[in-house]
């Protein structure tokens, strides 16, 4: 089968045209993005963090030493797992209720009290939650405020090791 004598000088610039179109297509394939493989997988995303997240319930509590304001090593656990679960729910407010000893004058006791809310506060704010999403407070009454499905309280109370 003859090729037509107008057609006879196309033949080889389409030769070189499909060489070169080889060459200039990419031969890597791009990296699946972690939602795509999950999704390949079956795996619920959502699911599976919800499930990393600690469930806290309400009032958590950080213990502090007799007349003092100062985070000690015993109270991490309490505020690495509240600061984990804020990180996880970004939802949640934290409400900081300092209290006091009970020792000293209504004055000491409210400062020692604010100290104490303040302590905690900083130290969420230097773990990833942002000022807005924590509220101190004072103790006014024996018994703290109820947490509830925006709200997580942390009790910042005295205690004697």
């Amino acid at each position: 089968m003859a090729l037509r004598p107008r057609l006879l000088p196309l033949v080889p610039a389409l030769a070189a045209t499909a060489t070169l179109a080889g060459c200039l297509t990419s031969h890597s394939t791009p990296a699946e993005s972690r939602a795509v493989v999950d999704a390949l997988n079956h795996k619920d995303v959502k699911a599976a963090q919800a499930a990393a997240c600690p469930d806290l319930t309400s009032p958590q509590s950080v213990g502090f030493g007799f007349d003092d304001a100062s985070l000690k090593d015993v109270a991490m656990e309490s505020l690495n797992a509240t600061s984990a679960a804020l990180n996880c729910h970004p939802q949640l407010q934290a409400i900081v209720v300092g209290a006091a000893d009970g020792h000293g004058t209504a004055a000491e006791q409210r400062t020692l009290a604010q100290n104490r809310a303040q302590a905690v506060a900083d130290y969420l704010h230097a773990h990833g939650i942002a000022p807005a999403r924590v509220q101190t407070e004072v103790l006014t009454q024996d018994k703290p405020p109820a947490g509830d499905a925006q709200h997580l309280i942390v009790l910042a109370e005295g205690r004697r090791w």
